[in-house]
């Protein structure tokens, strides 16, 4: 369990260290991994003999980590004893999606010479993330190991053919070089300062781009930082704490979890083990940063696109037309022992990919991205007639087919996550309530883009369609004793009768009659739904609550997000303001501003200044809670572009903890809009600035 673990990614190159920067040969995971495959096992730190202690370590931008290291107490061979945290390590690091750079420095603050012996313990064993983790077998492989004074070379072949490598190479000749082990030996005088430069870069194949020295290295991958906040949305606020945490934190958590690939950028899921595409959090990030930077969204479409079902494969979940859950790029993945090459255990991607694909047409305007995903939306609405309706009732439904696979297909796809009143699980297959507001906003918007692609016919047809399913859905879904929708129905079309966050999604989509969107909207708002923090993902008074758990009362921040951008569409601003600030206020009690994948649910006690209670194993940082901060700007903000004219209305509410929000560059079709949103005594108002050049 990797509960303080230090991550640093780039693309698809990810470092995974304990909080002194060693890697350690144990089995929690620690290690240099690409593509699934860990690359460096083992990168442990000694100095004569003693482990540096660890004083403290910094990682604001999860490219580039320092680690401030110092000496215990240790003897000198004449006896003396140098005194502790008189000498200073300090480890700079960082990934540039090719290589792992690290300056070892070294400073002597004893007033005599000091005679160091620097030793690396490295290794590497070239496992799968699966084996890793401990879900799939996997035999050791035969690594061969060459030495010599400039690089240290591990080697071994997969049993899928593919030869992978590490490369260690240091800037200075070390005095010994054995198979797993590198020593230097260095003499300080008072007050110098010495350093050795590591560089560690996994080659696959033949394949692969040479590592550049260090300091260019962390030039070229500044510069493409600077580059990415040029081509983005700048955002300002009159909130200090808003813009240099919360604010920072996700734009430097989106960029790290971007992956580039080409079709374009796709975000990653989650740090550490997520780091690869999946298909849900990949679209709902996507649209949690339209209104950032719609490249995301762009390269998204294209990717899943790319990787549509072809054919009926129960291993795998494969359907023709269904958009992928998860692809791993290992070696269990490539031979077969495990689903994921990818992996279509989803039921919510499809619908969802079709709604990502009209917002992004609805932000940029972009006829030959809509023309280029066009037969791949076709192929998708067919799946949701074809086989996302399993039994033929009307509704899109799941049903597990592998063992050992995902068993719920939805968001909260936990075991026990669709459950009765009696805590049993729910017979498959699941029509999810969520599923067929995401299903009628698919319809819908694809019909307004068949209409903009002059295809009369099929655009009506998706329009009867979708309101069948609103007019079937109000009726099925409704629980007139808690004025509620239920969670979903099962296999034998009974009600699964859960209060739950899921219908909250629905708000958004246009699936909700409007007296029943009033009363959920009620009930989202309810002391026993919203925690004061957020929106939890199960009503506390289910027998089934437990805010120590994964999806049964815990809260979300993308799904709080979610809710709260519905609230803001069917007119209800006052409750979104009050979902974003709960949960902005959430965000600066927790480290480092930054809201994870998942916190207790927990009631807010504002007697005792108390804050959200972490849940252990969240992931942070994680894609669809870091683009979670740019959805509750759109909530306060309720921003509508028209890409054909370049301009965007804007109608906003402002909670408490803002005076003014500016977004300069602002994407809107082939323009660039910046504004500014400000109170003015009781009213607030829109001013448009200088246009951006």
């Amino acid at each position: 369990m990797l509960t303080s673990a230090v991550a640093l990614k780039e693309n698809t190159l990810q470092l995974i260290a304990d909080p002194s920067g060693d890697v350690l040969p144990d089995e929690t995971g620690y290690g240099l991994y690409q593509d699934d495959t860990r690359f460096l096992s083992r990168l442990e730190l000694e100095v004569n003999g003693w482990k540096p202690l660890p004083l403290s370590h910094s990682t604001s931008k999860h490219y580039i980590a320092t680690y401030q290291l110092i000496n215990p107490a240790f003897a000198l061979p004449d006896g003396s004893t140098v005194r502790r945290q008189t000498v200073s390590i300090r480890r700079a690091r960082f990934v540039d999606g090719v290589a792992l750079y690290e300056r070892i420095g070294i400073l002597n603050c004893n007033q005599i010479p000091l005679d160091l012996e620097v030793t690396l313990k490295i290794d590497a064993d070239f496992r799968d993330m699966f084996a890793v983790r401990g879900f799939a077998p996997q035999a050791a492989h035969d690594v061969r190991v060459t030495s010599d004074t400039e690089c240290v070379h591990f080697e071994a072949e997969g049993r899928d053919g593919i030869r992978r490598a590490t490369d260690v190479t240091f800037d200075r000749v070390p005095e010994r070089v054995r198979d797993r082990e590198v020593t230097f030996s260095l003499t300080l005088r008072p007050q110098e300062i010495r350093s050795i430069v590591v560089r560690v870069q996994p080659r696959e194949g033949e394949s692969g781009a040479d590592a550049v020295g260090f300091d260019e290295a962390l030039e070229r991958l500044a510069e493409s930082y600077r580059a990415w906040d040029d081509g983005s949305t700048l955002i300002l606020t009159d909130n200090e704490a808003f813009d240099q945490e919360m604010l920072r934190a996700s734009h430097y958590d989106v960029r790290t979890l971007l992956e580039e690939t080409t079709c374009g950028l796709v975000p990653d899921a989650g740090v550490p083990w997520y780091a690869v595409p999946f298909g849900r959090d990949a679209i709902i990030t996507a649209l949690q940063t339209l209104p950032y930077n719609p490249t995301i969204a762009e390269g998204t479409l294209r990717f899943l696109a790319g990787h549509l079902g072809t054919e009926v494969d129960l291993f795998r979940e494969e359907e023709p037309g269904k958009v992928m859950h998860e692809l791993r790029r290992g070696e269990l993945a490539r031979i077969g022992e495990v689903p994921h090459s990818p992996y279509y255990g989803t039921v919510d991607a499809t619908p969802l990919f079709l709604f990502l694909l009209r917002e992004t047409f609805r932000w940029t305007g972009s006829r030959s991205l809509l023309d280029e995903v066009w037969p791949a939306a076709l192929r998708a609405v067919e799946w949701i007639d074809r086989y996302g309706d399993v039994d033929g009732d009307g509704f899109v439904e799941y049903e597990a087919h592998r063992a050992g696979g995902v068993v719920n297909h939805g968001w909260k796809d936990s075991v026990d996550a669709v459950q009765y009143r009696d805590g049993t699980r729910a017979i498959q297959p699941i029509a999810l309530v969520e599923v067929q507001g995401y299903v009628y906003a698919a319809k819908t918007g694809l019909a307004e883009l068949a209409r903009e692609r002059g295809d009369e016919s099929l655009a009506v047809h998706l329009e009867r369609q979708a309101a069948a399913l609103k007019e079937r859905f109000n009726r099925a879904f409704w629980m007139p004793e808690d004025k509620y929708y239920a969670l979903a129905l099962d296999g034998n079309k009974r009600l699964v009768p859960s209060v739950a966050s899921n219908a909250g999604h629905c708000l958004g989509t246009g699936i909700c009659d409007d007296d029943k969107a009033a009363a959920v909207a009620d009930r989202l708002l309810a002391p026993d739904m919203y925690s004061g923090w957020g929106v939890r993902t199960l009503s506390s008074l289910s027998p089934n609550y437990n805010p120590m758990s994964y999806h049964n009362g815990s809260v979300w921040p993308h799904d709080t997000a979610l809710i709260a951008l519905g609230l803001r569409r069917i007119g209800r601003a006052e409750a979104a303001a009050e979902l974003v600030q709960g949960l902005i206020e959430a965000g600066f009690r927790l480290q480092e501003g930054r809201l994870p994948e998942l916190f207790c649910g927990f009631g807010r006690d504002k007697r005792f200044n108390s804050r959200p209670a972490a849940y252990v194993v969240s992931c942070s940082p994680q894609a669809w809670s870091a683009g979670a901060t740019y959805m509750l700007l759109q909530a306060l903000l309720d921003l509508q572009p028209d890409p054909v004219s370049g301009t965007v209305r804007v109608d906003p509410i402002l909670p408490p903890l803002f005076n003014r929000i500016e977004m300069r560059g602002l994407r809107v079709g082939a323009e660039r809009v910046d504004l500014m949103v400000q109170r003015n005594g009781h009213d607030v108002v829109v001013q448009v600035l200088v246009p951006a050049s």
